[in-house]
């Protein structure tokens, strides 16, 4: 069983027991990129149940902070869409008490060295809400460099978003305080 272990966190596949309440907590959700709009609670158990291997997809994995489930991680990768060793960070550390506390910090220092040492990444990159200070506080801390404002990028019910590019390097990597 595949298991990252860090600091302040382990990123390990979920457990059988937690789907119910992750599925729960996807449904009540209101952020972005949760799950396609056409997928069905069978399809997000099979996407779970997967956690843990690289999928042509995705590698999906459980934040697990102090002992218990705090949040998830992700590597995505659209195959068509992104080049060959190019990787997509998404995050989520699920409840407002276990923000601030380093778990997503570290859960992304740890998936980034672990795509960069043994997926062949070249790139990683994340994009987050312009106005998300907490997940752009997360990636600078993490080594990532701020690469620019993607205007209007998101449609919502309230409007279009600005977005914040980030990026890694096989290269920043290699240089950096945090791998």
């Amino acid at each position: 069983m595949m298991a990252l272990r860090g600091g302040r966190v382990v990123l390990r596949p979920f457990r059988p027991e937690e789907i119910g309440e992750v599925l729960v907590w996807w449904e009540l959700e209101t952020g972005y990129f949760r799950a396609p709009a056409d997928a069905d609670e069978e399809h997000m158990r099979r996407r779970l149940a997967l956690s843990g291997v690289m999928t042509r997809f995705e590698l999906l994995l459980a934040i697990e902070g102090d002992g218990r489930l705090v949040g998830e991680i992700q590597a995505r990768r659209a195959e068509g869409s992104t080049p060959d060793g190019v990787f997509e960070l998404g995050l989520e550390v699920y409840e407002p008490a276990d923000r601030g506390k380093g778990y997503g910090t570290d859960a992304t220092v740890l998936l980034t060295s672990y795509l960069f040492k043994n997926e062949k990444a070249h790139r990683v990159q994340a994009w987050t809400s312009f106005e998300n200070e907490a997940m752009r506080r997360v990636l600078e801390r993490a080594g990532f460099a701020f690469e620019g404002v993607l205007r209007g990028f998101q449609s919502t019910p309230d409007g279009l978003y600005d977005f914040a590019m980030y990026g890694m390097t096989r290269n920043d990597w290699e240089n950096s305080e945090t791998k």
